[in-house]
């Protein structure tokens, strides 16, 4: 099973009227399954001057990137790398947001 499936048979579980607790649990899980899915760029760009994890096209390791809207749309940069990925010859078709830092007080 894949995220997506996962996804979509919690949804469906909403539909049998379960507690407000169960509910918000079934919606927790509904979003953190979201927040680790790729998401292709054709469908939506990430926020401006933010570092997300790419995935490309013409290469098989993912990469942390910069990503910056400009006059003709958006361009994607390898960290804090001034040159864009493209200028490499690496296309990025998707991105997800990082996950948060680890701090081990919040997992004691």
């Amino acid at each position: 099973m894949n995220n997506q499936q996962a996804i979509d048979r919690l949804v469906k579980h909403l539909e049998w009227g379960w507690t407000e607790e169960t509910v918000a649990a079934i919606e927790m899980g509904i979003h953190a399954l979201k927040e680790t899915q790729w998401i292709p760029i054709s469908e939506r760009l990430p926020e401006d001057e933010s570092y997300i994890l790419v995935s490309f096209k013409n290469s098989t390791m993912p990469d942390i990137a910069r990503y910056e809207e400009n006059g003709g749309g958006g361009t994607f940069y390898p960290g804090d790398d001034e040159k864009p990925y493209s200028s490499y010859g690496i296309f990025v078709n998707a991105w997800m947001p990082l996950p948060k830092l680890y701090r081990e007080e919040e997992w004691l």
